[in-house]
């Protein structure tokens, strides 16, 4: 118990490390990889920005 109480600053600092890797950085999903395909609503709004030439 002495050697906790001596180092209770770095075992908060893993169990935080730990936490925010398997919960994502604050996202809740679940490491924090996210469907990377836009929303069919982000596609509309890009698309009426751009003009007809556009091409990549």
């Amino acid at each position: 118990m002495e050697w906790f109480s001596q180092n209770w600053v770095w075992v908060l600092f893993f169990a935080g490390m730990i936490a925010m890797h398997m919960f994502g950085h604050g996202g809740g999903s679940g490491g924090g990889h996210k469907d990377p395909k836009p929303s069919s609503k982000d596609r509309e709004q890009r698309a009426s920005k751009q003009g007809p030439d556009h091409q990549h």
